[in-house]
């Protein structure tokens, strides 16, 4: 004979359930408040119902009280049978001593049911807690539970609501990353120039940072500048965010970290650093993070370090001509006048400004010998508009 399974426990039925309901308030599946919403809602209900309920317990109450005194002129002796009114006469003497004990019992039980009665009516219509405006208070659950009701049905649900606005930011993400076939080294080398090159346009720089170790050198690439402050003596380290880029500033014993510049700057100890350089980097950067990257460097080098910053002068238009467009991973070029505004906001001082990289002087207009003084003028603001410096350095000190 086939038996049926066995009934779980109560116990383990209730544990279960209040492990699950646990986990669903842990994870964030109940609107914040919405138990105790449901639990003032429902006390509010059963006390609206119970006050409309007493007035008829009352009202049944009072009937009982007027039914329930017993006595022997209560008990009907009246017949249709002829004679019948005097045999009641009769029987009723001759029992009268039980029927009294009767009454009595029956009397004593039916106070005692009145009284318990009495005291159930009155706890029923009288709730221990004030209505108050129920219509108001109704309104406010019923929109919580609809604007509930209009979210995920259950966990699965919103979590396959989340896994697909995941995967599509995830999706946008991917299409905005920009991955190309080359390598950055080979780009750097057809369009920034040779080792030589770099070392011999960054000297300047090297020179003006001696007595500022240990420099950081934010999106230092092959390490140019690193060899140069080396040369000179100054202790230096970079970080790269190419790991080709930095796997070759390595080959050369350079101290290169791979990663991004303005995380790897904020992971290091407040007033460690005498100087934070970035060459040709500010342009690569979003709004936000050059905010961010000029507070943090103000926390990570000493009293007297310096910030120094070099990137593309938006003010010459031969720079889009020829060098800003040639990288596309160029967010925006920043304007010198914002760029020290930036800075001086953040608590820099004594900020300064170098004219960088001048185009070649035989790409500049020449005025005609014979022109007239305003025709001149007019010449030298056009190369002034034209061809002015490629670049510009910022130097901030604290």
């Amino acid at each position: 004979m086939a038996t049926s399974p066995p009934t779980p426990a109560i116990d383990e039925l209730i544990a279960q359930v209040r492990a699950r309901v646990a986990e669903r308030r842990a994870t964030g599946f109940y609107p914040e408040g919405l138990e105790e919403d449901l639990d003032a809602h429902f006390r509010r209900i059963v006390s609206h119902r119970r006050g409309a309920q007493a007035e008829k317990l009352r009202a049944s109450l009072q009937e009982l009280d007027a039914q329930s005194r017993f006595g022997p002129e209560r008990i009907p002796t009246t017949t249709r049978v002829p004679g019948g009114d005097k045999v009641h006469a009769a029987i009723a003497k001759v029992i009268s001593r039980q029927t009294q004990g009767v009454l009595q019992q029956v009397q004593v039980f039916a106070d005692a049911v009145r009284a318990t009665l009495r005291l159930l009516v009155d706890a029923y219509g009288d709730p221990d807690e004030h209505i108050g405006d129920l219509v108001a208070q109704l309104d406010a659950v019923w929109e919580r539970l609809a604007s509930w009701e209009r979210g995920p049905s259950d966990a699965h649900a919103a979590v396959g609501d989340l896994r697909r606005r995941v995967e599509a930011l995830e999706a946008a993400e991917q299409a905005r990353r920009f991955r190309p076939t080359y390598r950055a080294a080979d780009f750097e080398a057809a369009f920034r120039g040779s080792d030589a090159e770099l070392k011999e346009r960054y000297r300047d720089i090297a020179a003006t940072l001696d007595g500022f170790g240990p420099v950081l050198d934010i999106g230092c690439g092959r390490g140019e500048l690193l060899e140069l402050l080396a040369e000179r003596g100054t202790e230096a380290s970079g970080v790269e965010i190419d790991p080709d880029l930095a796997a070759d500033g390595r080959a050369h014993s350079l101290s290169i970290a791979v990663g991004d510049g303005v995380a790897h700057l904020g992971t290091l100890t407040d007033g460690s650093l005498g100087a934070v350089v970035l060459v040709q980097v500010v342009e690569h950067l979003t709004p936000q993070e050059v905010i961010d990257l000029v507070a943090i460097a103000l926390d990570k080098v000493r009293p007297g370090g310096v910030l120094l910053m070099e990137t593309v002068n938006p003010q010459s238009l031969y720079t889009f001509a020829h060098a800003f467009y040639l990288d596309p991973t160029h967010h925006q070029p920043v304007h010198p006048a914002y760029l020290d505004f930036v800075v001086r906001q953040a608590g820099w001082r004594e900020v300064r400004i170098d004219w960088r990289s001048p185009p070649p002087e035989h790409e500049r207009l020449s005025p005609d010998p014979a022109a007239s003084a305003a025709a001149t003028a007019n010449i030298e603001r056009l190369n002034a508009l034209l061809f002015g410096p490629q670049d510009y350095a910022l130097l901030a000190f604290k």
